[in-house]
């Protein structure tokens, strides 16, 4: 496949997507893992039981900025997926929207992408405001 007169390294993008892949799948782990032993801790153990009302809100706090995160990186981890099997089906770096190729700067910066720069800035406009 040729994107603007060069022809799109597939196997590169692929092995770009996998190594992100990976370390998504690496950091949902150690996200998941603190959770459960946050929420684990052992009645004898008292590491982690906040000792001051402060401290509550920012263990809440913190809580829910990791399920924030993992939210969006399972979101990422998907965009991946989808990328992958783009590939596979000798689909990767079109837009989805203008049908138009996803110029190698944009993919080199997010190899997930699904949609060119101009269709990407027409989904945040509309977004925004509305």
């Amino acid at each position: 496949m040729k994107l603007r007169g060069k022809p799109v390294q597939t196997k590169e993008f692929k092995d770009i997507l996998l190594k992100q892949k990976i370390r998504i799948l690496k950091s949902l782990g150690q996200l998941e893992e603190t959770t459960e032993n946050n929420l684990r801790g052992n009645a004898s153990d008292t590491v982690g039981v906040p000792t001051h009302i402060a401290e509550l809100g920012s263990d809440a706090t913190e809580k829910d900025l990791e399920i924030d995160l993992t939210s969006s990186e399972s979101n990422i981890l998907q965009l991946i997926e989808d990328a992958m099997k783009k590939i596979d089906q000798k689909k990767y770096g079109v837009c989805e929207i203008c049908h138009q190729p996803i110029p190698i700067k944009r993919l080199k910066a997010i190899p997930y992408a699904k949609y060119c720069i101009k269709c990407q800035n027409n989904i945040e406009k509309k977004e925004n405001s509305g």
